[in-house]
């Protein structure tokens, strides 16, 4: 298949309020000329990021906190009212950095109907819409290198980041023969509002700006890569892991994590 094209399109894009979701719906408004939804929980966010975007292009907009059941059904219902989608970025997502145990029973349910059961229901719907469409649509499907690595103090996320890497290259193989492409982009840490706490501050040294991460997951999506791994370092970074027993290199990860973590947590008052 050749390469997508944006322009005069209509693109999905979920946990667009912030960060890399926000990111990507300025560049493909800007720089592709697409039509864009942006999906998320905070409406004030959203109606901001269509103010700002309309002088270039038709942005509209979806509320919704796909977490909840039913949720995902919804906004792509509302999506089809607005336009036929020819693309769809799957960026909505939640993490906990600290012990596994410091996590609630209540918000690891949160985090997995969120990363996990509404990414799933999403693409459930999604991809039967765009291979009715034949027009070569695809599918982004924001993961992380959490995914691709073990990566402790982030035990949950990085079990819910697995399971995307897993489920959406498999569906690569599945589906591009059907005339639909999926792919998986596994970016590492990002500057953007969800590594804004202070259990970050030692790792800021590792996180990529958000805007050259972006340009990477259009390029990705835009090319139909089976799997986009952004930023030099991350890359052969990813190449070199490969040649090390994953235990050492999960337990140097963990001990520059644990560094940060402790240094930047207060004592408990007693």
């Amino acid at each position: 298949m050749k390469s997508m094209e944006f322009s005069g399109r209509w693109v999905l894009v979920t946990g667009a309020s912030s960060g890399l979701g926000a990111e990507m719906a300025r560049q493909f408004v800007r720089e592709h000329g697409a039509n864009v939804i942006l999906v998320a929980r905070r409406e004030d966010r959203l109606k901001e990021l269509q103010a700002e975007l309309s002088q270039f292009g038709r942005v509209e907009y979806v509320v919704g906190d796909l977490g909840q059941e039913g949720v995902a059904d919804r906004v792509v219902a509302e999506a089809e009212k607005i336009g036929p989608l020819y693309a769809a970025v799957l960026n909505a997502g939640i993490t906990h950095f600290g012990h596994h145990d410091e996590l609630p029973w209540e918000e690891f349910r949160k985090m997995l109907d969120l990363n996990v059961v509404a990414t799933t229901r999403l693409i459930t719907l999604l991809l039967p819409l765009l291979e009715g469409r034949k027009q070569n649509g695809g599918i982004l499907l924001v993961a992380s290198l959490a995914g691709l690595t073990p990566v402790s103090y982030q035990a949950a996320y990085s079990g819910t980041k697995a399971f995307l890497v897993n489920y959406g290259c498999s569906l690569h193989h599945e589906m591009e023969p059907r005339g639909v492409t999926v792919t998986v982009f596994a970016p590492g840490g990002i500057a953007t509002e969800m590594t804004a706490g202070e259990r970050f501050n030692d790792l800021r040294g590792w996180l990529v700006p958000v805007g050259p991460c972006a340009r990477e997951a259009i390029w990705g999506l835009k090319r139909r890569r089976y799997l986009t791994i952004p930023g030099i370092v991350y890359g052969w970074g990813a190449r070199f892991t490969r040649l090390l027993p994953q235990s050492v290199l999960v337990g140097r990860v963990a001990a520059q994590y644990r560094h940060s973590l402790f240094k930047n947590t207060k004592p408990k008052q007693g």
